[in-house]
């Protein structure tokens, strides 16, 4: 498979999956954290974890995001591909906010900058 034949809106809409399924994952995860809350590493640790429907959710996720990305690797180069992944860290940060009630620093925001600003150049298709 390769990117000319599945298109660009087939490849865009695979990498809007991951950000969704990434940041999906880590959201669950950090809801699902609440269930081991105050619990020390061990049997009913692990016993609460498993029966938490938050983490099952982050760890399907997980698995999405797993299959999707093994979709984009077929059609994309791995230099090109994996320097996008950061846009992650926008989309949880933005989810921590609006989800969470979690703040957002200046400096924080002058990192989603550069982030995307280094995302930008290292996706440029230049020769």
């Amino acid at each position: 498979m390769n990117a000319r034949r599945i298109g660009l809106n087939a490849i865009t809409g695979l990498w809007i999956l991951l950000l969704l399924f990434d940041t999906g994952g880590q959201l669950s995860l950090k809801l699902g954290s609440h269930a081991v809350e105050g619990l020390s590493l061990g049997g009913p640790w692990f016993d609460a974890a498993v029966t938490s429907g938050w983490v099952w959710s982050g760890l399907a996720c997980y698995g999405l995001s797993f299959a999707t990305w093994l979709l984009i690797l077929q059609v994309t180069p791995l230099s090109m591909a994996f320097p996008i992944t950061a846009l992650v860290y926008i989309t949880v940060l933005l989810v921590s906010w609006m989800g969470l009630g979690e703040s957002i620093q200046p400096m924080r925001l002058v990192g989603v900058a550069v982030i995307i600003f280094g995302v930008y150049v290292l996706g440029r298709d230049t020769p």
